[in-house]
């Protein structure tokens, strides 16, 4: 045993200090290592011991019980720390699987073990040994547990000893029975035989099966993401069905906080207004929907693992960027073509042939809705002037990435709202409205599944065109209270439906990519005064061409009757 912070624990003097019988230290010493062994010494290379008493008599048992594990654990790395009353102090170091050894509640308060992982997003493993008198034990440990549910450590045991030498082990379970909720009462799990521990599993699962308790849940309404029925019922939309699904795992009910609200008042919370309420308020155990993790939540919040990779893409509306019809005439063919056209037009049989093939490209141009040539990636639209219609949590993610600045620096229209369709909106009023010219210059930034989904509501397959370049690809998570006992089984349920591919399956089920890319569908593009212009150039044309061969045929006239 390598012994870090012995603090002259071996020298300290215990005036009026009693022991009792060295077969109970051996029975209790041996209980520990049996422990120490089955437990700790698979899972880490190294653990922490901290002493607190109140009283001598303890302290001096401690002494006694700690030599008896010298002997029998010297292959592990452990850290010791000593408690004194009145000399309160910080000992650095990993709490992440700890053994305490305590005479009392106090002396368990004394520690304030909660201190040093309250900004940890794992999990702690807490085997508290509680040598305290018969009478008083079961209110100390009442108070043990009532502190361990408080600060969300979840994996608390308490070891106790009788007067009589029998070695009793009690941990609590939150969510024990339904209508039992935040219940912290102690139960008994195990007891130490002599030689082994009557059972193996030192910290029973208690988030397997809540029992129907409910879990608070901040959530905001941003489709195809989390949405709910007509009825407000049932949960709809990728991470609705992912809610569900870890509602049916663990066997919780739904409680939504703050939803009715937004319903009522017709809006919806921004991101950042999700999680402050999250942080402030602290009645919810998580909030969902759209919520993409960053770094700078990190402080104040636990992230589960993230479920999902979304995809922020430019979307162009195609029918902003269709021919003009001054553009169709001259489109069949380049302008070398037209130049031999012009020579060669007194040939008949080739100019037959020439219109034949002119006005059957006229028909395709007209039936297949052709358009100019589209950018291809983020240089294309930065190069060609173009603004930018997102929201400010999108503009938020393009400024965390140097290599998106060039971005920054396009004209930009910003979108108040964070629901998608909002983007959407804004760039079919700014590429329709007066003085955007014949080909409006506005791309949106969107979710990729947004613009899926949105587009197959509102029937629009072939409206819009998305940049093949990918944009960012963001991760979607639920967050957490910091420190949150939720966040190692709540990860590991995440990363397990994830790795079946569920995430995917229900994202396919909330819209088609082969609808969107469907060109055949959508034709809501009305006929406008600029759409006629090649009909109104040509007629005058013509009309002045014939006037021209009647002046000429006049003249004519008149020279030959001269």
């Amino acid at each position: 045993m390598n012994v870090t912070s012995l603090l002259h624990f071996e020298s300290m003097k215990y005036i009026g200090a009693q022991t009792q019988a060295a077969s109970i230290n051996h029975h209790v010493a041996q209980a520990l290592r049996v422990f120490i062994e089955d437990f700790y010494q698979r899972i880490a290379p190294a653990f922490i011991v901290v002493l607190s008493c109140r009283r001598p008599s303890p302290m001096n048992f401690y002494r006694n019980i700690m030599q008896l594990l010298y002997e029998s654990v010297d292959t592990m790395i452990v850290q010791l720390v000593l408690v004194e009353l009145g000399h309160p102090r910080r000992i650095a170091g990993p709490r992440t699987h700890n053994l305490l050894l305590v005479d009392s509640l106090d002396a368990l308060l004394d520690i304030e073990m909660h201190t040093y992982t309250a900004q940890s997003d794992t999990s702690e493993y807490y085997f508290i040994f509680l040598q305290q008198r018969d009478a008083l034990i079961p209110h100390d440990m009442q108070g043990v547990f009532a502190y361990c549910w408080r600060h969300q450590l979840i994996n608390c045991n308490v070891m106790t000893q009788s007067s009589g030498g029998q070695v009793l082990l009690h941990t609590y379970f939150p969510y024990v029975a339904p209508g039992q909720c935040n219940d912290s009462q102690p139960t008994r799990i195990n007891a130490f035989l002599g030689e082994s521990w009557q059972h193996h599993d030192y910290f029973p699962s208690k988030l397997h099966n809540l029992n129907g308790c409910p879990l608070v849940v901040l959530a905001r309404r941003v489709s195809p993401f989390l949405d709910l029925d007509e009825g407000q019922r049932e949960l709809r939309g990728l991470e609705g069905r992912l809610l569900q699904e870890l509602s049916h795992r663990m066997n919780f009910s739904i409680q939504f906080a703050g939803l009715q609200d937004q319903l009522q008042s017709r809006t919806t919370w921004s991101e950042k207004q999700l999680l402050q309420k999250l942080v402030q308020e602290r009645i919810a155990h998580l909030a969902i929907g759209y919520v993409r993790k960053r770094i700078q939540y990190a402080t104040n919040l636990t992230p589960v693992f993230p479920h999902y990779s979304n995809r922020l893409v430019g979307c162009l509306l195609l029918n902003a960027h269709n021919l003009t019809s001054l553009e169709i005439w001259s489109f069949p063919f380049q302008a070398l073509t037209w130049i031999c056209l012009l020579l060669f037009a007194s040939w008949l049989i080739f100019g037959l042939i020439v219109r034949s093939m002119y006005s059957a490209l006229l028909f395709f141009i007209l039936r297949y809705h052709l358009h100019q040539r589209l950018p291809g990636s983020l240089q294309d639209l930065a190069h060609g002037d173009y603004a930018a219609v997102m929201g400010r949590t999108t503009l938020q993610d393009l400024r965390e990435v140097p290599s998106l600045h060039d971005l920054l620096g396009l004209r930009s229209v910003m979108v108040s709202s964070e629901r998608e369709e909002e983007v959407l909106r804004t760039l079919d009023r700014c590429s329709v409205r007066e003085g955007a010219g014949s080909h409006p210059l506005f791309f949106g930034l969107i979710s990729q599944d947004a613009l899926l989904h949105l587009t197959q509501r509102g029937h629009r397959a072939g409206a819009y065109h998305i940049i093949p370049q990918e944009v960012l690809e963001q991760q979607l998570a639920i967050y957490l209270q910091k420190h949150s006992h939720l966040a190692a089984h709540l990860d590991h349920l995440v990363m397990s439906i994830r790795s079946v591919g569920l995430l995917h399956h229900w994202a396919g089920q909330m819209a088609s990519e082969r609808y969107f890319r469907s060109r055949f569908l959508y034709r809501e593009k009305r006929i406008r005064q600029p759409d006629l212009w090649a009909v109104y150039i040509l007629t005058a044309g013509l009309y002045l061409l014939s006037l021209v061969v009647f002046v000429c045929e006049l003249l004519a006239t008149r020279r030959a009757a001269v």
